[in-house]
């Protein structure tokens, strides 16, 4: 359900290519209820690293939850909140 206080954000994550990166990040957005609007992948030309991009609407506080969790997974390398 969608509330006044709940924005779109969109986190733009660096992540090594490894077999169920994109399993365990979505993973964390179930635990929290949240769905994934758009989701967007593609390799970084020159690097064994992906960038995904996600975008999810919700509270400021669940979205900067879902970022710290998504920091503690061992393949990610970088996220940048927008």
């Amino acid at each position: 359900m969608k509330h006044e206080t709940d924005h779109t954000y969109t986190l733009i994550i660096t992540a090594h290519n490894s077999p169920g990166v994109l399993v365990r990040c979505a993973q964390i957005f179930n635990r929290r209820g949240h769905n994934i609007e758009s989701l967007h992948v593609s390799p970084i030309a020159g690097s064994n690293e992906s960038r995904m991009t996600i975008t999810a609407f919700g509270k400021r506080e669940t979205i900067h939850q879902i970022t710290m969790q998504l920091q503690k997974l061992i393949d990610i390398t970088a996220i940048t909140e927008g």
